[in-house]
């Protein structure tokens, strides 16, 4: 049930009218208005009633009496609808929505008067609604020959233009919007954001529709008032925009909590600013100062990322945008594609370090070497580990392996393994389980930067010696032995060129002169097997230059 204000009083806005006031019909003539105006004027307030004689008898005046009363009403009911007003507003709404929409109007509006403060904020919306769709179905040609019908009997002028009854209805709604305000301004902020809210979104389907003229124009007035609370606080979020720049070169916790408190201010704002943004939205329109923060934290957001790789503070950022800053339509696409793109990017961050964790599994190994004094010789993302020295992976620039078997008399007495890296040479005997796990995780950890930083230098023109072989990556030049004389080179393409290995070395000869060739020992010559990579693999490729690898297949 509705209640009224202890403060409301015994006349409501309908017993103010001059109507009302001096209990007069639109039909009373002349001399019947001065008579009850005298009559009353011995119980109320002379001039009151004074002026409501003047204003119902100068027939400019009276217009305005007439729109603002109940033109069409019997007496007898516009009397009901006053007394019901001050003891039953739930009856009073009920009867009210059956009338014309001009009645209507000025019932509801006389009503909302006498709203109790702790109306809950879904009634409030029902009959603000109900006001503002009254208010815009006027229709002035129904309202001109129904008061002209009046003014015919009471024996005043009739109006003969629609200007002034447009003129009229224009003041009229005014009025609607003032009783609006008064009613709103006895309210809790928290409760006048929740109604404004809950109302302009209901009236414009959240922004998707036009609302009615008279919810404009209050929320206009609303825009106003609030306009020095929303400067404060973008002036807040201002200062919070420097702090976050500040300090996003250092620790990523105080950024987080900076942006704690901008995002309180941003909510802030938006609170009082949601029914402003929604309303200008619905009539094709943006909320400039709304705009303007959320460009500014979107700013942020982009600094936050390009200037200091914080994906978290800017995905962050991006949702509260979107959480907050939706109704604003030049930003709605943007804020949709920085929140793909920031996503696209966490996604691809996850699965390179799913890809790092799994990397960092596949190359780990550890093994002891040694029959009785035992070195450990580890390999992780860490670097490799021998002996008293680490060796970053990064840090390596050569690798290479082998291993010699050896023989007695044609019996074999055993094998050693060799293992090459930045410069070290790790030797031992058997344990050819160990060479081998080793080895497979040295090329996973060192050699395929290796080969991959050598085909990109051979794309930019770098050209490598290995051994008495120099490489290019359209091919190769090698020397031609001869016994006697000293060698000369010759250059091949590599569609010339045929590759084998053979004595623990890697081989590189031109295809149509056995005298032309160059061989690499795995063991001893820095990254052949890193050079034999590259040339097998161009050519199960095919004829061409060796950086064509790094094109995709």
């Amino acid at each position: 049930m509705i209640a009224t204000r202890p403060d409301a009083g015994e006349q409501s806005a309908l017993d103010r009218t001059p109507f009302g006031l001096l209990g007069v019909t639109a039909r009373d003539q002349r001399r019947r208005i001065v008579e009850l105006a005298e009559e009353k004027s011995l119980t109320l307030d002379p001039e009151a009633c004074a002026r409501a004689r003047a204003d119902l008898t100068n027939p400019r005046n009276r217009l305005g009496a007439e729109i603002a009363w109940l033109p069409g009403l019997s007496p007898t009911r516009a009397n009901a609808y006053r007394e019901q007003l001050k003891r039953d507003l739930d009856g009073f709404l009920a009867a009210a929505t059956a009338e014309s929409p001009l009645v209507r109007a000025n019932l509801l509006a006389a009503g909302l008067e006498r709203f109790d403060p702790a109306t809950p904020a879904e009634t409030w919306q029902t009959w603000i609604l109900a006001l503002a769709d009254a208010s815009g179905s006027v229709d002035l040609e129904a309202i001109l020959r129904l008061l002209n019908e009046d003014r015919a009997v009471a024996g005043f002028p009739e109006i003969q233009t629609p200007e002034f009854l447009e003129a009229e209805m224009t003041e009229r709604r005014s009025a609607y919007r003032e009783v609006l305000k008064a009613a709103l301004d006895r309210l809790p902020t928290a409760t006048i954001l929740e109604v404004l809210t809950r109302t302009v979104d209901g009236a414009t389907a959240s922004g998707s529709r036009a609302g009615p003229i008279l919810l404009d124009d209050l929320v206009d007035a609303f825009e106003l008032e609030a306009r020095r609370f929303l400067d404060r606080e973008a002036e807040s979020a201002q200062k919070l925009f420097n702090a976050v720049r500040e300090a996003a070169g250092g620790d990523e916790r105080v950024v987080s909590r900076l942006l704690d408190g901008l995002e309180r201010v941003a909510r802030n704002f938006d609170r009082v600013a949601k029914p402003i943004q929604v309303s200008l939205r619905a009539r094709g329109l943006e909320h400039g100062p709304s705009r303007d923060l959320a460009i500014e934290i979107r700013s942020l957001g982009i600094d936050l990322y390009n200037k200091h790789s914080l994906l978290g503070p800017a995905q962050r950022i991006t949702t509260l945008l979107r959480d907050l800053f939706a109704d604003l339509l030049v930003l709605a696409d943007r804020l949709a594609q920085d929140a793909t793109a920031l996503d696209n990017i966490a996604e691809e961050r996850r699965k390179a370090k799913e890809q790092n964790e799994q990397w960092a599994r596949e190359i780990f190994y550890e093994a002891e070497l040694g029959l009785v004094f035992k070195d450990r010789l580890r390999i992780s993302v860490d670097g490799i580990d021998w002996k008293d020295a680490r060796y970053p992976l990064d840090g390596i620039a050569a690798i290479g392996w082998g291993a010699t078997r050896h023989s007695v008399n044609g019996i074999p007495t055993g094998t050693t393994h060799n293992i090459l890296f930045g410069g070290v040479t790790v030797s031992f005997s058997g344990q050819e389980q160990v060479f081998n796990e080793f080895v497979e995780r040295l090329w996973r950890a060192v050699g395929v930067r290796l080969l991959t930083e050598l085909l990109q230098k051979l794309r930019n023109g770098t050209r490598y010696h290995f051994g008495d072989a120099i490489v290019d990556d359209a091919g190769i030049e090698l020397p031609r032995h001869h016994f006697f004389k000293a060698d000369e080179r010759v250059r091949c393409t590599w569609d010339q060129v045929h590759v084998w290995s053979a004595d623990g070395s890697f081989y590189a000869g031109l295809k149509d002169d056995k005298k032309v060739y160059a061989s690499l020992s795995y063991q001893a010559a820095n990254n052949a097997h890193v050079l034999e990579a590259a040339i097998r693999a161009a050519f199960k490729r095919g004829p061409g230059r060796l950086s064509d690898l790094l094109q995709p297949s």
